[in-house]
């Protein structure tokens, strides 16, 4: 243990001997929304008043072409490992329920550990979802001090959801239920969380401080105060928001050139033919989703205006992401036994005990998404949505604010992903990753991702190039992307396809970025160049 501290310091030092102090390295804030639609923001098109978030977009470098994992627990473990998925996640063989069994493999070395290892406090307040047990927690995995919620989801209020449990832990000892202030509000908590890690701390070291918000995921819910901020915003129903939120984010430069609603196909029912009762319903649960993606804005701007009090906001790297495209299920909408689709059947048992009553839409005790229409309708003109493979569930909003490096305000369409952000944030602290090879007493695993930093500083073109790809997998459905082309047999959401009979579709996303042209019988030997790959590297 001894020997392995001391490598740790030895390399500290080797990888800060040029000159600077460590408190001349920027401290960094990564603050990632969940679940978070392409144009939830007003600087990506959207009419939810977002005026921190914007300014700070506005005034960094928007990225339109950044990708993601397809779901939560995917992106975050893309997030704190540098590699796929499918390479840094394990089953807890103590757990058997499905997602909630996986946890992130000890080979890798997180980000935080990376961090802390170059001289940096790691503060962490909101969603972790990389396991339930002590070893997977965030102090475990690298953070000095946490807040988390360890589940995937849960009340955003003080009240049982999965089961009789609470799954909030502050550093290494969770937290019954009744701990928790009874008017906690999760985007609330999370934020007097960080701020209180970074109030305390010593100004002579950098930190690093992730905010993981559970805003807008399900159940959307909002304080009271908040219920009303939106009404009879979207009584005209998804199909004009669509339209509405493409047309300005055409008006913002975010939408990728070639991608319009010329040949958009949605796969929600036509808003005019809903009853009026589900039109109700459906206007109502968006109006929530709305107002906690402002309110998580505010939010955004209490910990703003405490760093530039602070006098540190200029000497921090704030990156926000969304985790992945807009959900769109059907969760407590159209209520009774056939309201939602089959892969969604899991969520009935909660459903049926929450009161989803029209009064009680976006209050304690209720259980509701936006429904598919709308997740198209703020995911458009990309293709679907989260949980999938196209271009609607793994391209998201994000940005990337420094003034002090980096030019803007400036759109760049370069091809990113959330794996890359390790290295680039390790390049940004002057460190370096130790894999593949021993670290702390372990055999860890090298990064895929890279850094994006050179790139962003104007001292490299791409960061992929064409030689460089990403994939994603769910068994036997995925996604690579290489250079302009995208190779991927996601199906049609809500259709059961079996795997002999699943269709790898090639597109060329320079031109088309809807994923509206199969180029694959003409591209015979990039489909099989790229399966290939996918089948050796992400599957």
């Amino acid at each position: 243990m001894k020997l392995n501290r001391f490598r740790g310091f030895l390399i500290f030092f080797l990888l800060n001997s040029n000159g600077f102090a460590n408190n001349d390295r920027p401290n960094i804030l990564l603050i990632v929304a969940d679940d978070l639609g392409y144009t939830d923001l007003g600087s990506f098109g959207s009419e939810i008043p977002t005026p921190t978030l914007d300014m700070l977009a506005f005034e960094g470098i928007r990225l339109t072409n950044f990708h993601t994992g397809r779901a939560c627990q995917q992106t975050r473990a893309m997030l704190m490992s540098g590699r796929g998925f499918s390479s840094v996640i394990q089953r807890n063989p103590a757990r058997s329920d499905g997602e909630r069994a996986h946890q992130l493999r000890l080979d890798v070395a997180t980000l935080p550990e990376l961090l802390r290892d170059a001289g940096y406090r790691t503060y962490m307040a909101g969603k972790w979802d990389l396991g339930l047990s002590n070893e997977a927690a965030p102090v475990a995995r690298g953070f000095d001090r946490s807040f988390a919620l360890l589940e995937a989801s849960s009340s955003h209020f003080r009240e049982y959801f999965w089961d009789d449990k609470s799954y909030y832990q502050e550093d290494s000892r969770s937290l019954a239920l009744e701990e928790l202030p009874p008017d906690f509000y999760s985007t609330h908590a999370y934020t007097d969380k960080m701020l209180d890690y970074l109030k305390a701390h010593d100004e002579s070291e950098p930190w690093f401080g992730y905010v993981a918000y559970t805003a807008p995921h399900w159940p959307l819910q909002v304080p009271d105060e908040w219920l009303d901020r939106h009404g009879g915003q979207y009584d005209a129903g998804y199909d004009v928001l669509r339209e509405q939120r493409v047309n300005r984010a055409m008006t913002v430069g975010v939408v990728p050139d070639g991608a319009n609603l010329d040949n958009f196909k949605p796969i929600a029912l036509p808003w005019a033919s809903l009853s009026p009762d589900l039109k109700k319903r459906y206007a109502r649960s968006q109006e929530i989703y709305a107002s906690m993606i402002e309110l998580m804005d505010q939010q955004v701007s209490r910990l703003t205006n405490y760093l530039e009090v602070s006098g540190q906001l200029d000497n921090t790297v704030i990156f926000f992401m969304s985790d992945n495209g807009a959900s769109a299920e059907q969760i407590g909408i159209e209520v009774g036994p056939t309201s939602m689709p089959p892969e969604f059947a899991h969520f009935n048992l909660l459903v049926a005990d929450r009161d989803n009553s029209f009064a009680n839409i976006g209050r304690k005790g209720s259980f509701v998404d936006h429904g598919r229409g709308f997740g198209e309708a703020v995911t458009a003109p990309l293709r679907y949505f989260k949980s999938t493979f196209a271009e609607g569930g793994i391209r998201t909003a994000a940005f990337i604010y420094y003034p002090a490096i980096l030019s803007g305000p400036t759109i760049n369409s370069t091809f990113i992903t959330v794996m890359d952000i390790l290295p680039s944030f390790l390049d940004i602290a002057n460190a370096a990753h130790p894999g593949p090879g021993n670290y702390n007493g372990r055999e860890v695993q090298s990064i895929v991702g890279r850094s994006f930093w050179p790139h962003l500083k104007g001292k490299q073109s791409t960061v992929h190039g064409d030689q460089h790809a990403a994939g994603w997998s769910k068994g036997s459905i995925g996604a690579i992307i290489k250079g302009k082309y995208k190779l991927t047999n996601q199906p049609e959401p809500g259709t059961n396809i079996s795997e002999e009979d699943l269709n790898w579709r090639l597109y060329d996303l320079e031109d088309d970025p809807g994923e509206i042209d199969d180029i694959a019988p003409e591209n015979a030997d990039v489909v099989r160049l790229l399966l290939n790959e996918w089948e050796q590297n992400w599957l």
